[in-house]
């Protein structure tokens, strides 16, 4: 019987051996505001709940029916187990940080609910007809989304990623507080009056701040064509951090060391912000190596648990928003991932506040608290 459902499983939601599409989903079809802090536990409670159940089928499958069905030929099984173990911990403690009011609403939990009895719920049959088509849209979702992460934990550490640290002074949003979300921005900056710019304005309008990882030959261009003065007012209150000299992986790259130090020196002369200078790997690719030259030069690495694929052409930035809103409801803390060199962003983060706006979230001004 359990080999029958695995099978079923594959053969209603495998793709094409090797071709990924981007989680998406329409937020709108969820019928409830959020109107409070109980409300955004129950849509968080309901949202988990779904990933549990897709991710239990994952859990199920044998090692070569999940190379095919992520498309990766040779999965990395001791990467893929440790990644399993981490993130049924990191879900149990999101369920049992619920608040009380919200645990019997729609599909009852117990207040310290063990991993077995979230996944015998039975949410097909149990979910109310208002929800069915929200469910099922994100159990899609959420088969497309694990995917994605299956990826990543199968790759590992041959291509490394934000999908596990290296090191215990990486960054990654899983030891933030519980509802405490960090922007982060990629890529940067854009020549004058481009994206980047544009995106500052809309930062600046809703009153929110993050960190913006430039590539070190882009900041130079810009300081070129501007000015030190003119850069230090584009960032204003956001913090600066390196993510290279150029856009390639430094777990492989021979001149990495310079990639780092290079940048980082130009942040430091035309950047009065805090002394240490944070790293962002391009990909998230990195190795001890550089791990290890990082935390002996005052900076660390800054990883993401929150993707939001806005570079992708097939995603719109209103799905971006709905992508970043359901993985800050599945997650419930951390770091979401964004690109200031693509327009995307621009539409994104506001619906994503006005979404959360009653929700009792905290944004992280990573210019003031210590991340």
């Amino acid at each position: 019987m359990k080999r029958l459902k695995v099978l079923l499983f594959l053969l209603i939601a495998t793709q094409s051996f090797g071709q990924i599409n981007a989680a998406k989903i329409d937020r709108s079809i969820w019928p409830y505001p959020i109107n409070s802090k109980s409300d955004f536990d129950v849509t968080s409670k309901m949202e988990m709940l779904v990933f549990t159940e897709v991710f239990n089928d994952y859990m199920s499958l044998t090692t070569s029916e999940l190379s095919l069905k992520i498309g990766v030929k040779n999965v990395s099984e001791k990467s893929v187990k440790e990644w399993e173990a981490r993130t049924k911990k990191l879900l149990l403690d999101n369920f049992h940080n619920l608040l009380d009011e919200s645990l019997p609403k729609y599909i009852p939990i117990k207040k310290d609910a063990d991993w077995n009895s979230l996944i015998t719920l039975q949410l097909n049959k149990n979910i109310s007809s208002e929800l069915k088509n929200w469910y099922n849209s994100s159990k899609v979702f959420h088969q497309d989304y694990l995917i994605e992460l299956y990826r990543l934990a199968a790759l590992n550490p041959r291509i490394t990623s934000e999908i596990a640290a290296i090191d215990e002074n990486e960054i990654t949003g899983d030891r933030f507080k519980q509802k405490h979300f960090l922007l982060t921005f990629d890529d940067g900056p854009t020549p004058q009056n481009g994206n980047t710019d544009k995106l500052l304005k809309v930062l600046n309008e809703n009153n929110l701040k993050g960190i913006f990882f430039v590539l070190g030959d882009n900041f130079n261009q810009r300081l070129n064509s501007t000015s030190s003065k003119s850069i230090e007012l584009l960032y204003g209150q956001n913090l600066v951090a390196s993510h290279g000299k150029i856009h390639k992986s430094h777990q492989k790259l021979q001149d990495w060391q310079n990639s780092i130090d290079y940048t980082q020196d130009i942040i430091k002369s035309n950047i009065k912000s805090k002394e240490i200078v944070y790293f962002r790997p391009p990909y998230g690719q990195r190795n001890k190596v550089v791990v290890d030259y990082l935390n002996t030069h005052n900076s660390k690495v800054v990883l993401w648990n929150m993707d939001s694929q806005d570079w992708n052409k097939d995603i719109t930035g209103k799905q971006v928003a709905d992508r970043q809103i359901t993985l800050m409801l599945l997650w419930r803390k951390g770091i979401l991932l964004f690109h200031d060199v693509h327009a995307k962003a621009q539409i994104a983060v506001p619906i994503i506040k006005e979404y959360f706006k009653k929700a009792d979230i905290n944004w992280i001004d990573p210019m003031v608290v210590k991340i």
